[in-house]
């Protein structure tokens, strides 16, 4: 019967040992495991590097035009951005200062100095009629200058809109010329290595990515610019025709 202490015993450190193997077991798999995760990681983050290299430097280069349209693409929109920050006002506000006017004079104190494409045509158009112009010629330029004034408003809005359009056909073009490359690498070596097939499809998606990463900003800039033209001509239409008829008005009287 004192076996039994001695047998359990060697048991239980049988099992400590076997839980403590364990353990160290697991904790060196999930290390190797984590070793070659990020092995793989590299390897990959390696092999999408040298795939995009070797797109850069491939006939007809049209990875570096996407990367050229791309620049075209930021420069426009950053400028655009910038003129459309100091194009907006608010010209009812500003009809509604010249009404409190007692003269011609007085009613370009507000607009004197106030920013906008509202302010700059109305400016014009109180000028006109404070030297003398007639109403239909004082008309005549207000329509003038607001002609000017979308003219510069829809300025690289075109460029832009082309980049939305030309990007995308690119991609495509680039994607069409690596895949015509890869499958006649198939037709002269065969399948016996798929692996240079399919790396060959990949280089050629990266043109078509290229191109849709391009061709997306360039689309909801150009959409958000023309929004902002838009609500500034119907901001400024009827308060241009309001501050025609005053203007008619007091040259009546």
């Amino acid at each position: 019967m004192r076996l039994l202490p001695a047998k359990a015993s060697q048991i239980a450190s049988r099992m400590l040992l076997t839980a403590f193997a364990t353990a160290l077991a697991g904790h060196a798999l999930a290390a190797l495991a984590q070793e070659a995760a990020g092995a793989a990681t590299s390897a990959v983050q390696k092999s999408a590097s040298s795939m995009i290299w070797e797109v850069a430097k491939t006939p007809p280069y049209v990875f570096l035009v996407l990367v050229a349209c791309s620049i075209l693409t930021v420069t426009l929109i950053i400028e655009r951005f910038m003129y459309y920050r100091g194009a907006t006002g608010n010209a009812e506000e500003l009809i509604r200062k010249i009404k409190q006017a007692g003269s011609l004079a007085e009613a370009l104190t507000p607009v004197e100095h106030t920013p906008g494409v509202a302010a700059e045509v109305i400016r014009t158009t109180i000028q006109a009629s404070r030297d003398g112009s007639t109403p239909e010629q004082t008309e005549a330029i207000a329509q003038s200058a607001a002609t000017r004034e979308l003219i510069s408003m829809e300025k690289y809005l075109p460029q832009l809109d082309s980049m939305v359009t030309l990007c995308p056909l690119l991609g495509l073009l680039g994607t069409t010329i690596g895949m015509i490359k890869s499958f006649s690498i198939v037709a002269a070596i065969g399948m016996s290595d798929p692996t240079k097939l399919a790396g060959g499809i990949s280089e050629a998606l990266i043109n078509t990515a290229t191109g849709l990463a391009v061709a997306i900003p360039a689309l909801f800039a150009y959409n958000y610019f023309t929004g902002k033209k838009e609500a500034i001509l119907m901001d400024m239409e009827p308060s241009l025709t309001e501050l025609l008829v005053i203007l008619k008005s007091s040259t009546q009287h």
